[in-house]
């Protein structure tokens, strides 16, 4: 994993930043500082998962999903649309309005993740099954956690579940699908996804563990929201003759996955939030929790409703979704050519692997000098964590320091005291 370049769904816009430093205080991976007023970013610790974007009030760091206009480099074009972009819209408008304004866009054929519910509650007890010698095994769905778990928690890599995202199936089947029987060449066929947060984004363009290419590109779902509501307020006809699988959209929001999974033979948590993420995974590193079988961890509270790239409240937008769920005729999607393929082992996953991390430095030696440096300079400094520094805390400074990457008059408690 040395110097492997990583791709974010994010970019700095250092002519914007004030130097706040509150996108310092809310990375769960400390990859963020602020040195001479102006926000950088380690790519190697950064996890996408948006929290800096989140705070950013002055739009200094701001998401790049692709543009829609993308979709006009291909023949033929599929979208797969998240659970999450129904919670997006006002209980007025229809569901399956929604999902026909996708057809008036442009797109050829449009799937939705919620189809792949029972599928993947079969999927996920199988696979705990199978393999009873990991526990507790942990969810792999939500990619900010993946990345954490590389960056923080390395040791649980093992404890992933090792196959293919819903939205990814769905992809890799038509794909596959549509090279096969509609003789598309596979540089003819655009498949897209339709996302709610920065860590999906960074997913589409740059997977964990996934043989091969299944999106080119991903859309947020507030851009792809603004453009369906010009659709619906246009007055124009729209054709909702065809089936949809509301009734599985739940599968988006926090508990829910957990509580499917969950069996006489399979016990199951759910946790939601990057603080509640981290304490969670560490307790799973510490066997605390090897009384679980399956754990469900989403970074963004509420699950995927939270995600930065949506337009509504995540509550109100939880509630719309259930709404919606409960309410919805219940079809069951004809999934024989999907356990097909999975029989094949087309869904499952290479082994994810640690991010190569900063180390003081590659020789041991020196790096014994430096880290008997590193607590000389901690010694000095007030402990207080404030983050005026431009570090997320005092430890941070003083490996920055050590690093050559700022100084102690960095320090703006120890700078005032010196001048008093």
């Amino acid at each position: 994993m040395a110097g492997k370049k990583y791709y974010h769904g994010f970019e700095v816009v250092t002519e914007n930043c004030t130097g706040c430093t509150a996108c310092v205080r809310v990375c769960p991976t400390e990859a963020i500082r602020v040195r001479d007023g102006k926000v950088v970013i380690d790519s190697n610790r950064c996890i996408d998962c948006g929290n800096c974007v989140s705070v950013c009030k002055v739009n200094a760091l701001i998401p790049h999903p692709d543009p829609l206009k993308k979709i006009e480099e291909f023949k033929y074009k599929v979208v797969i649309v998240s659970s999450a972009f129904a919670g997006q819209f006002s209980e007025n408008i229809r569901y399956k309005e929604v999902l026909a304004s996708f057809y008036k866009f442009g797109f050829d054929l449009v799937f939705e993740e919620s189809m792949m519910s029972d599928f993947m509650v079969k999927l996920i007890r199988e696979y705990v099954r199978i393999n009873k010698h990991i526990r507790p095994i942990l969810s792999s769905n939500c990619p900010a956690v993946v990345r954490l778990i590389q960056v923080r928690f390395p040791s649980l890599l093992p404890n992933l579940l090792l196959m293919e995202s819903p939205m990814g199936i769905l992809a890799q089947y038509y794909r596959d699908r549509l090279e096969k029987e509609m003789n598309y060449k596979p540089e003819e066929i655009g498949i897209f996804n339709v996302i709610p947060c920065i860590a999906d984004l960074t997913a589409t363009h740059q997977p964990e563990g996934t043989r091969q290419k299944l999106f080119d590109g991903a859309f947020s779902n507030a851009d792809m929201y603004n453009e369906i509501m010009q659709i619906l307020n246009s007055g124009d006809e729209l054709d909702t003759d065809f089936e949809s699988y509301a009734a599985g959209l739940s599968w988006t929001l926090s508990g829910i996955e957990a509580d499917l999974v969950d069996c006489k033979d399979i016990r199951t948590l759910s946790v939601n939030g990057i603080d509640n993420v981290k304490d969670v995974l560490s307790k799973v590193e510490d066997h605390y929790l090897d009384q679980y079988d399956y754990i469900v961890i989403r970074s963004c509270k509420n699950g995927c409703v939270g995600g930065v790239l949506n337009v509504e409240n995540p509550f109100v937008a939880m509630s719309r979704i259930k709404k919606l769920s409960k309410q919805a005729k219940k079809i069951d999607y004809d999934d024989r050519g999907v356990v097909e393929l999975h029989k094949q082992g087309a869904f499952a996953v290479d082994p994810i692997f640690p991010r190569s991390m900063m180390k003081l430095d590659q020789d041991i030696k020196l790096a014994l000098v430096k880290m008997k440096k590193l607590n000389e300079i901690l010694a000095k400094l007030p402990g207080i964590n404030c983050s005026a520094c431009g570090s997320p805390n005092c430890f941070s400074l003083a490996e920055d320091i050590v690093q050559g990457k700022a100084t102690l008059d960095d320090c703006i408690v120890l700078l005032k005291k010196t001048k008093e």
